[in-house]
């Protein structure tokens, strides 16, 4: 016999004080008086204490009693190695069931349901069972449910439906072993039941059960020549035809099954609606692409929907996409000849661009109202000299998130109570003598820069600037480019909510040849996509991704309010944006206001169609990765690497008894010690 914990033993000690009790313990001396003692032989007076115990079997109960109680506190266990454990007694027996949606193909989900029965009814009467539900993540249904809980547990098998989620083993054999190592039972069992796909295991390591655990797979992969097809891509290409946005969709069709498909539909869907039907044909193991004609975008949000007919498995036959016409970047040019004049190669550059579109506005610096800067994205001030007000204007519009680009030429002068620009704007430095600055010293980390990073995707050093601003930058500030003789030419700072962008040179002519190279167009696009913080929003999510509705441009402006899922199940939001919600349902996610009446977004969901790929693989792989075969264990108890102490102490649960059994004996000795006392 071992012990978990030895140094209670310690507390043996303790078994004295009964012993001690009963040696000094002294009788009472009962007075007797008498009239007289003349008749009385005297004998001298000698104190005797007891030194003899009376009631030897009181005592013994009392030791006994402590004794027990100590020994059960020390955990004793017997020594035994895993088979010994493992080959007979109760079970505790994990029921995993595959729910992810490529059960759904055939009847792979009713004989799964089947083969969950099945090993819920071999439950012995002494067994436990847990019924865990398991695609991308996993669900304990019923844990540790008694044999005669077997309806719950048949119940909990019923209820259960294929999901929209994609098959990963690794999640739901650590929940099984989990479960496992906390039972006292002496035999443990698994049993997997699912199709065993190949993209569902990636050998992970992590997915360890307890030693001595029996992995039963059940296999359900039958029917590999059933039809089946997927869409597994969807894309959108924009254009403009009489004014008027649309976007023409192009759906990739894969056939994963081992016959053609001939005479098979595929029709494109806006908001619920067939509006084009085209003839698909695809052959065994190969894949096609349809494209369908030019939608008109009439309305935000507008759903779309590529459904290829029915088959084996119809969850991949259709594919969800939201598209919405491309909101314009207001940009607000704050220039001195309040006309296309010092701006015109700015203006023009931005009316070039059309993903996203730029919508400009010329002002003077006297003429910016509060109307335009509450209605711009972005304001360009392009060498101008900023009244103080105006400067002030600007700041608290780049504190509310607004973007400013600056653009420094000989008249560019702010004000010295405006804390906004990146750095301190000092005296010209003229390079019209000799030969012209270049900028370099690229930062192509940065968001600016980063498009630029690959060979021949823009040369800046082709521009030549006879003239610049000697800037000082400011603490905070971030320095993105530099000119050949080291000075800033790009500067960043972080003002508030917003960014603003120093360019220490003008963006017409006036002191750079810089608006003739090819390079100016896409640098101008992409400084100001940076300053309004565009981002197209995704026209698709996946299943099992996270929907953040307080960030991206699927947001709504009011993160407060619920989200409506395809289901029809409603999800409050907090106030604070704080909450995130995993998508689980494919379908199209409606973002609401608070009072639900004004739909604020909408977010399509796909499931994730590398599931749709049904290749099987061979059960052994998770089986010799999750547990240890019979002659490892055979092997590790003769190195004595046997069960942990901790596991065979659990399974035993010797302490139990023994401190039932000290506790009884002290009620014992209550009663016995009453009676005692009265004769």
């Amino acid at each position: 016999m071992s012990f978990l914990a030895p140094l209670f033993f310690v507390a043996l000690a303790a078994l004295a004080i009964p012993v001690l009790i009963h040696l000094i313990q002294r009788e009472k001396k009962q007075v007797v008086r008498f009239p007289s003692l003349m008749f009385i032989q005297r004998v001298p007076y000698k104190s005797v204490r007891r030194r003899r115990i009376h009631n030897w079997f009181l005592l013994m109960v009392r030791l006994t009693a402590l004794a027990l109680i100590v020994l059960a506190f020390s955990r004793p266990f017997f020594e035994r190695d895993d088979l010994d454990i493992a080959t007979g007694g109760a079970r505790e027996v994990v029921v995993l069931v595959d729910q992810s949606y490529s059960v759904a193909f055939g009847d792979r989900w009713e004989r799964a349901r089947t083969a969950a029965a099945a090993a819920i009814e071999g439950l012995g009467p002494n067994d436990r069972g847990s019924v865990v539900l398991f695609s991308s993540g996993a669900e304990i249904a019923m844990r540790s449910a008694a044999a005669g809980e077997r309806e719950r547990l048949r119940a909990a098998v019923a209820a259960a439906r294929p999901s929209a989620g994609s098959t990963r083993y690794a999640p739901a054999l650590k929940v099984a072993g989990s479960i496992l190592a906390e039972s006292s039972l002496p035999r443990r069992e698994v049993v997997l039941i699912s199709d065993f796909q190949r993209a569902g295991w990636r050998g992970e390591e992590g997915a360890r059960l307890p030693p001595g655990t029996t992995l039963l797979p059940v296999p359900l992969t039958s029917g590999a020549d059933l039809p089946n097809v997927s869409v597994t891509a969807v894309s959108l290409a924009r254009s403009t035809f009489s004014n008027q946005e649309r976007v023409a969709v192009s759906a990739v069709v894969v056939n994963r099954s081992t016959r053609s498909l001939r005479g098979g539909q595929i029709a494109l869907e806006i908001g619920g609606r067939p509006i084009q039907t085209e003839r698909l044909e695809v052959e065994a193991d190969s894949s096609t692409s349809i494209t369908f004609a030019p939608v008109t975008l009439a309305s935000s949000f507008m759903r779309g929907t590529v459904r290829a007919g029915d088959d084996a498995l119809p969850t991949d036959n259709a594919f969800h996409f939201v598209v919405s016409p491309v909101q314009p970047v207001r940009v607000l040019v704050v220039d001195r000849g309040g006309s296309a004049g010092g701006a015109l190669y700015l203006t023009r550059a931005l009316a070039i661009g059309d993903m996203p579109r730029f919508e400009t506005t010329v002002r003077q610096p006297e003429a910016v109202s509060d109307d335009d800067l509450r209605r711009a994205s972005v304001a360009v001030v392009n060498d101008v000299a900023v009244p103080a007000s105006l400067g002030r204007r600007l700041q608290r519009f780049v504190d509310g998130g607004g973007g400013l680009f600056i653009a420094t030429g000989s008249r560019a002068t702010w004000a010295s109570d405006v804390d906004l620009l990146p750095a301190a704007v000092e005296a010209p430095v003229d390079r019209t003598r000799g030969e012209a600055a270049r900028v370099g010293a690229l930062e192509f980390g940065h968001p600016v820069f980063e498009p630029f990073r690959t060979p021949r995707s823009g040369d800046f050093t082709a521009a030549r600037i006879y003239g610049y601003r000697a800037v000082k930058p400011v603490t905070g500030a971030e320095v993105l480019a530099r000119f050949d003789a080291g000075a800033p030419a790009l500067l960043e700072r972080r003002v508030g909510a917003g960014r603003v962008l120093l360019w220490a040179s003008t963006l017409d002519l006036a002191w750079s040849d810089f608006p003739l190279k090819p390079v100016y167009l896409p640098f101008v696009h992409q400084a100001i996509r940076h300053l309004a913080a565009y981002a197209e929003p995704a026209p698709w999510l996946t299943v099992g991704q996270v929907l953040d509705p307080s960030a991206g441009a699927a947001a709504p402006q009011q993160a407060s309010g619920v989200v409506l899922t395809p289901s029809g199940r409603r999800v409050g939001i907090e106030e604070e944006g704080a909450e995130v919600l995993e998508l689980t349902e494919q379908g199209f996610y409606e973002l609401r206001s608070r009072t639900g009446d004004r739909v604020t977004a909408v977010v399509a969901s796909n499931v994730d169609t590398a599931e749709s790929d049904l290749t099987p693989m061979d059960p052994k792989e998770i089986i010799a990765a999750t547990t240890a075969p019979p002659e490892a264990v055979r092997q590790a108890g003769a190195a004595g690497q046997a069960l942990t102490p901790e596991t065979q102490e659990r399974s035993q649960r010797l302490w139990w008894y023994l401190l039932c059994i000290g506790i009884l004996l002290l009620g014992a000795d209550t009663l016995i010690s009453n009676r005692l006392s009265k004769t």
